[in-house]
């Protein structure tokens, strides 16, 4: 099975790094986000937000930590024979800093695509992923309408009620449970 597997907040606990430097920047003390769009939480335009990542982004993609249980989750995921297709919403610009820190943590990675800060649902259905893992429930949602179930990893700003293509998942582990039980049916569909 071919999975696509995004990068921030689901490979690279980015989040933590970017409230801290955004904290810092804006004179806020915001802990936990509840909403994806950060420019929300911290009341500024998207466009000001977007210069401050445009200005940071060396520091901003490459100081974070992997996600507790990522590098093991991807490492068994090629275990059971599965493709990984990296597909992030970073720019191309991004390549070589997100290269390195995959390296760097030694992620094991071949293909990673980027999708310029727009939707993914297109270069999900052109690689013919067939299962996504997201952090953002708005892609989720779309990339399960365009017809390829999504599994949904827990975070705060991830919250409410999700249609059945979507499965939340609250770490790593118990991703590859879901992993396992849909290989699990698809062979039981083809026997």
């Amino acid at each position: 099975m071919r999975i696509g597997v995004d990068i921030d907040g689901v490979i690279s606990d980015s989040y933590p790094v970017w409230v801290s430097e955004l904290n810092g920047y804006y004179r806020k003390n915001i802990t936990v986000l509840e909403k994806y769009e950060m420019h929300l939480a911290y009341d500024v335009p998207p466009e000001d937000m977007n210069t401050f990542f445009e200005n940071n982004m060396e520091q901003l993609l490459g100081t974070p930590q992997p996600v507790v249980g990522a590098k093991e989750g991807i490492e068994g995921i090629l275990r059971l024979g599965h493709e990984v297709v990296y597909l992030t919403a970073r720019r191309p610009e991004d390549e070589a800093v997100t290269r390195r820190w995959l390296r760097r943590h030694r992620i094991p990675h071949e293909t990673v695509l980027f999708s310029n800060l727009g939707g993914k649902e297109k270069l999900v259905r052109q690689w013919s992923m067939e299962l996504f893992i997201e952090d953002y429930q708005l892609n989720a949602r779309k990339i399960a309408a365009s017809g390829v179930p999504v599994l949904l990893l827990d975070t705060t700003y991830n919250q409410g009620a999700l249609p059945r293509e979507i499965v939340r998942c609250k770490d790593w582990p118990a991703i590859l449970q879901a992993i396992g039980e849909i290989t699990c049916k698809q062979e039981k569909a083809t026997r």
